[in-house]
This record gives structure tokens, sequence and C-alpha cells, in this order.
């Protein structure tokens, strides 16, 4: 107790010399992602484990509150698809009773591009970026100002401004609209090339649970996250060995109760993943090469 006490008396006399507190952060029930893609860890700390990523204005249920050795407040969050992780509570605007949830009402601009630029003001020139928003993000519209440019209201609260080419305006409450595989196949080809990352959900990088996930939900086909959790409770149907079609998920594993891999397939040879075999990259690979035969467990198709 002495020890303690000299020490909280040295931070009173030296401004440069901080103590963290040991007192527990506020416990709200639900915030807001303020960042373009916030990793989730398995416990409170930046040194464990990322599980996956919520990205910019997803809406996440609160359901701890802990404060870390370093002084930091610390959020375990559930996001939509009911994934639970731990994220910094810098990355959170956190929602007090009565809040609603962002860009739940009203007309919202939902992101279509890989990412999108948000401005200052509606220019491209003046200022950089302000935030950059992953596809499939949905942004609070605060009004049109003309063919090109849109004002938005961030999950921050800070009100910037996006090109109308980057997206598609909507009234919410809304849904993804059920596509067809061919759209499925379009759209997954738009991520070749973008660097595997574990727990990565955006164009930022992505696992192949994450690269499957985010097809299916852009295209009105609702899964969870995970490859084992997909291949068997995420509500598909079995596909039979030489049955699989663009649009069919296809799993590799060591058995069937270890599964660990994940891609779709864009045609009834080769399917799209995130892998890191040979390149670490979203890329084409055929379901029949020897290395993939071998660990294929089976494909799913969405009912």
């Amino acid at each position: 107790m002495k020890n303690l006490a000299a020490v909280i008396l040295a931070a009173a006399l030296m401004p440069g010399l901080s103590v963290a507190s040991t007192e527990q952060p506020v416990m709200p029930q639900a915030g807001v992602v303020i960042n373009t893609a916030e990793n989730m860890h398995s416990r409170s700390n930046t040194d464990t484990d990322v599980v996956s990523q919520a990205l910019l204005g997803m809406n996440v249920k609160i359901l701890k509150a802990e404060r870390n050795a370093k002084g930091e407040d610390w959020y375990d969050i559930e996001t939509p698809d009911t994934y639970k992780g731990w994220v910094v509570g810098s990355s959170l605007r956190l929602l007090k009773p009565g809040d609603k949830p962002y860009a739940s009402t009203g007309k919202v601009f939902l992101v279509m591009s890989l990412f999108a630029n948000t401005y200052r003001e509606p220019d491209v020139t003046e200022h950089r970026p302000v935030k950059v928003v992953p596809i499939s993000s949905v942004l609070e519209l605060v009004r049109v100002a003309d063919d090109r440019w849109l004002q938005i209201a961030l999950p921050c609260g800070t009100k910037a401004w996006v090109q109308a080419g980057d997206g598609e305006i909507r009234e919410a409450p809304w849904s993804w609209p059920r596509t067809t595989p061919d759209d499925m196949v379009a759209l997954s080809k738009r991520f070749l090339g973008v660097p595997y990352l574990w727990g990565g959900t955006s164009p930022l990088g992505l696992d192949c649970s994450g690269f499957a996930q985010l097809i299916y939900k852009m295209c009105g086909r609702s899964i969870l996250r995970d490859a084992d959790i997909q291949f068997e409770g995420s509500g598909l149907e079995p596909v039979a060995p030489g049955d699989e079609r663009a649009g069919d998920l296809v799993f590799f594993g060591r058995a069937k109760d270890k599964i660990s891999h994940v891609g779709m397939m864009i045609s009834t040879e080769e399917f799209i993943n995130a892998t890191t075999h040979e390149k670490p990259v979203v890329q084409i690979s055929r379901l029949k090469d020897a290395y993939w035969q071998h660990i294929y467990q089976g494909a799913r198709r969405a009912k």
C-alpha cells in the first residue's frame, strides 16, 4: 500500500507520469463501429489472436466491459451475425438508452465500391479523405447535393461527402436482394488479388470464411462465420459429389469434423477462395487438382 501511495503521489507531482485506473468502464448495451475495419480479439488485449473484424457503421451488442492492465477500456461485442470478440473502446461510439442504431431509419447510402473515400467537402483534391469505408457498409444520408455528391453522417458523428458512384441510396430498413449464381460469380471476381488476412472481412484483407460470408450476404444469402460452422450450422443443403455448380460452397479439411477452409464454385470445375496456398490472395483454384482433392470434404448449397 505504501508503494502504491508513493506512485500516486509521484503521478500528481509529475505530469508525465500516469497510473492506469483499476475502475471498470461504464457498461453500455450497444455501440457502433467508427473505424474502417476493427479487429476483434479473443481477449481484451491487442497481443491476443484476432477472431474476426467489425466494419465501419456496424451496430453491435455489448456483452461485457473491462479495463485492462494498460488502462484501456475494452468491450466484448456481438456482431449482427452473432460472432463475438473483444474490441478496444476507442473503436466504438457507445449508444445511450433510447439512441437509435446507426443508419437504421430514413435514407441511407450503401457502399458498393470496394472502398469509398469520404471527404470534408465535395472535392477530391482539397484534403485527404476523412474516412475510408469498405464495401457493404451503410452510411446515414444527410442530403443529395447534385448528381455526383452526397453528404453523409459518419458513425462517429462527423459529416462528410461521398461520391454517388460509390454506391446506392436505399430506404432503411432494407435487406440485400437475392441474386443469381451468375451475379455471385461476378461479385466474387471483383476481389481477385485481395490479400489473405486471418480474421479479415473487408477488401483490406479477407480470410476464407469471411470472403464466403461477404459474397453470400451481398447476394441475399445469410450464413454464419467460420468454415466449420458454415459446413454444418448455416442451414445449407448438402451437394452430391460431382453435382457442384456455380454459387455452391466447397469445404476442405483433414476430416468432415475438422473443416478448415471454404471456397465458392464459379463453374462446375473452378472455385474462388481466399487462401495462402501458393500465394496469399483471393484466387481461382481447380477443384480436381490433387492438392484440393486430398482434403475435399464436400459442398453445400443455399436453399
